[in-house]
C-alpha cells in the first residue's frame, strides 16, 4: 500500500513539473530584438589590448563568418538568417541551426548526462524549469578570439532564461516567439557580465536546408595574410 501511494504521489510530482514546461519544439526563425550586440564591449585593460590589435591587423574581410568559422555561443542566438529546428524531451532539449550545421544539446537537471569531456562551439548546457522560464547554465565553451563580434575565452561561462510569448499584430494575427536573455560573464576579457537577448518566430513553414562550409579555408586564408588571431593564453 505504501509502494502504490508512493508511486503515484511521484506520478503525480513528475505530472505537475511536466505540465509546467513549455513546448518549444518545431522549427523557428530569427526575430531580431532589442539589444543584440552591444556597441561598447566592457573590456578589461588585457581584452582592450587584444582588441587594438586586432582592428589594427584585421579588416572586415578577415572576420571568420565568411569564412566558414561557425559563431558558437553567446553568438548564435541570433541565428542569422536561417532557421533553427528545436526536438525537446523531458530529459534533453536539441537545437539545430541551418547556418554552419550547429548542433546544441541541453541536458535537463534530474536525468542522467554525460560528463562534459572537451570545449566546444556550443559548450556543455544544462537546463531546468523556473515555472514557464527555461534556465540554462553553459561552461566549457570553445575560445572564440575574433574580437570585432564578442569573443570569450574557454573560462567563460553562459546563462540564458528563455521564454515563449504570443505576440498580436494590427491585423490580429498571433504568433509565437522564444525570447532569450543570455548573460555572458568572462572575467578574463570583461570587467563585468554582458546581457544581450535573441528572439526566434514560431516557423513551421520553414524547413533546414543543407549548409555546407569548412574551417580549414579560413586557416589558409589566414596564413596566406600572415594573420595570427589573439592568444588568450600568453
Amino acid at each position: 500500500m505504501k509502494t502504490s501511494l508512493l508511486a503515484a504521489l511521484m506520478l503525480t510530482s513528475f505530472s505537475s513539473l511536466a505540465s509546467a514546461q513549455v513546448d518549444i519544439n518545431g522549427v523557428w526563425f530569427p526575430a531580431g530584438g532589442a539589444g543584440q550586440s552591444p556597441r561598447e564591449l566592457p573590456l578589461n585593460d588585457f581584452g582592450k589590448k587584444l582588441q587594438d590589435e586586432y582592428l589594427a591587423a584585421f579588416a572586415i574581410d578577415d572576420d571568420p563568418g565568411g569564412w566558414c568559422v561557425s559563431p558558437g555561443l553567446p553568438r548564435s542566438i541570433w541565428g542569422a538568417p536561417f532557421p533553427v529546428e528545436i526536438v525537446q524531451t523531458d530529459a534533453f532539449i536539441n537545437m539545430f541551426w541551418e547556418g554552419y550545421f550547429q548542433y546544441r544539446k541541453i541536458y535537463m537537471e534530474g536525468f542522467p548526462r554525460p560528463e562534459p569531456i572537451l570545449n566546444t562551439g556550443m559548450g556543455y548546457s544544462v537546463g531546468h524549469w523556473e515555472g514557464e522560464t527555461l534556465v540554462v547554465e553553459t561552461t566549457n565553451l570553445r575560445e572564440y578570439p575574433y574580437m570585432r563580434r564578442l569573443p570569450n575565452t574557454d573560462t567563460a561561462t553562459i546563462v540564458e532564461r528563455i521564454a515563449v510569448e504570443n505576440r498580436t499584430s494590427e491585423d490580429g494575427i498571433t504568433t509565437r516567439y522564444i525570447t532569450n536573455q543570455l548573460t555572458l560573464t568572462d572575467e578574463r576579457l570583461y570587467t563585468q557580465p554582458i546581457t544581450v537577448n535573441g528572439n526566434l518566430r514560431w516557423s513551421p513553414e520553414n524547413t533546414i536546408m543543407e549548409y555546407s562550409c569548412s574551417e580549414g579555408i579560413y586557416d589558409q586564408h589566414l596564413q596566406e595574410k600572415g594573420l595570427q588571431v589573439p592568444d588568450f593564453n600568453p
